[in-house]
């Protein structure tokens, strides 16, 4: 949809946001700026409602029917799951539903990249941002890393790129949302606390493609085979990435090059020593950005330029300190069990692991296998008796109930020339507001040891 149609559209338009987190806000401005006529709701009833929205009417508690009467739209927030009764009842009134995410995009006029995946997102595409800056091209990050789309849709040109983090969760209401360059990283079982199956899990990640055509540009993991079967079905051109040697007409990993292949040509990008940042995981995600980049013919020196400069991104393996000679690592973005089995992957010297939080379905028994270098698990929250069942006979399991309690018995158990790792395999909401605020925590925690 073109921008100045978008803002036709909605002009005294009667629009319903749910969900008033970051997008949600997000949207609720960007609508009253374009004339609608704007309310918002949030099932929390001691949510902050931002002052400069103190005009809109805003419902707070328990979604009730009444909130549909006389509304033509509603904007869903990612945290509004769609079989929620008030979703049901909406489809049921025939009222439009439509994620932040294409609100925003019906508003954009510059080219989009929208990227999925179960793990690497936002470490993608930030590096897909700083490529792209690095080769003279404006770029805005957005989406699920952090900034609403909706917060940013009208900053750019024709001629700019919005690089898009993009969550199962938003694309569940998409309808026309079309990103110029769609990627899936890898597809694992998440959040199955939220989905009936896995199957019905990875169907929405591969929603990103649905509205794509023979002129787009898919990427994908040619390792996962289920992102690899989706892509001889796209109706344009798909480019592959790969860790494991070459594939044609993709990046990969060659030896200790990373590799761009195209027109019957390779080119050397980088050495993979080269990369600011460490580990097997995060070769990966900077081949998918290169990948990413293919319509936009970025040259390699941009590409090496970007990447070997990039130093990663909080929350991801961020050392916080070292404290009598024992190093505490922040992965609190690892929220499900294969993000964490990367991260074990890279482990070279023995570790205390603090695992736990909300469950989201995941098998923590994948995890045996890569406890090599592991010697204790601190546990934590309600997923503590699933994992300690999982693997107490397989190395010594302590249950904490804060993390202060974590940080110290982890700190009891390492000793100098090891780390402790916050990596949970769970999501953080029975103790926290996000996975930032469980990592400020433990950072925090952390300190107050050095003390």
């Amino acid at each position: 949809m073109a921008a100045a149609h978008a803002a036709e559209r909605y002009r005294g338009r009667k629009v319903l946001v749910l969900g008033l987190a970051r997008s949600g806000v997000s949207a609720m401005r960007l609508l009253g700026a374009e004339g609608a006529v704007v309310s918002g709701a949030d099932e929390n009833a001691r949510v902050e409602v931002p002052s400069d929205l103190a005009g809109a009417r805003v419902s707070l508690g328990a979604f009730g029917p009444e909130l549909l009467d006389a509304v033509d739209e509603i904007i869903v927030s990612p945290g509004i799951a769609i079989d929620h009764p008030l979703m049901l009842e909406a489809r049921s009134r025939g009222i439009a539903l439509a994620s932040e995410l294409e609100l925003g995009a019906r508003f954009a006029k510059a080219r989009l990249i929208g990227v999925t995946g179960t793990n690497g997102k936002s470490t993608t595409v930030t590096m897909i941002g700083e490529i792209l800056r690095a080769s003279g091209l404006k770029a805005i990050v957005c989406g699920n890393v952090g900034l609403p789309f909706c917060a940013v849709a009208k900053d750019l040109g024709p001629k700019d790129v919005f690089v898009l983090e993009i969550s199962s969760f938003q694309l569940e209401t998409i309808s026309v949302f079309h990103p110029e360059v769609a990627g899936i990283l890898n597809l694992t079982p998440d959040h199955l606390d939220r989905y009936h199956d896995v199957e019905d899990y990875y169907r929405f990640k591969a929603r990103i493609i649905e509205n794509c055509d023979g002129r787009d540009t898919f990427f994908y993991n040619a390792l996962d085979r289920r992102c690899a079967a989706i892509a001889p079905g796209f109706p344009g051109k798909s480019v592959p990435f790969s860790s494991a040697g070459p594939v044609d007409g993709g990046i990969f990993l060659d030896g200790e090059r990373l590799v761009r292949s195209r027109g019957g040509t390779s080119e050397t990008l980088l050495e993979r020593s080269q990369l600011g940042v460490i580990g097997l995981h995060n070769v990966e995600n900077a081949l998918a950005a290169v990948a990413s980049l293919t319509p936009f013919d970025v040259p390699a020196g941009a590409c090496r330029r970007a990447l070997s400069e990039f130093r990663g991104l909080p929350h991801r393996m961020e050392k916080v300190a070292t404290v009598r000679g024992v190093a505490y690592y922040n992965d609190s973005k690892g929220t499900n069990v294969e993000a964490v089995m990367m991260t074990l992957k890279g482990l070279d010297r023995p570790a205390v692991l603090i695992l736990g939080g909300h469950d989201k379905g995941g098998d923590f028994t994948k995890l045996i296998a890569l406890l090599t270098h592991v010697k204790a698990i601190v546990t934590i929250g309600e997923a503590a008796p699933l994992i300690e069942e999982a693997l107490g006979s397989v190395v010594p399991i302590a249950r904490a109930a804060t993390m202060q309690e974590a940080v110290e018995t982890s700190a009891r158990t390492a000793q100098p020339g090891e780390l402790v790792l916050l990596s949970p395999a769970c999501a953080s909401f029975d103790m926290f507001r996000n996975f930032e605020h469980r990592g400020e925590v433990f950072a925090q925690c952390v300190r107050e040891l050095q003390k």
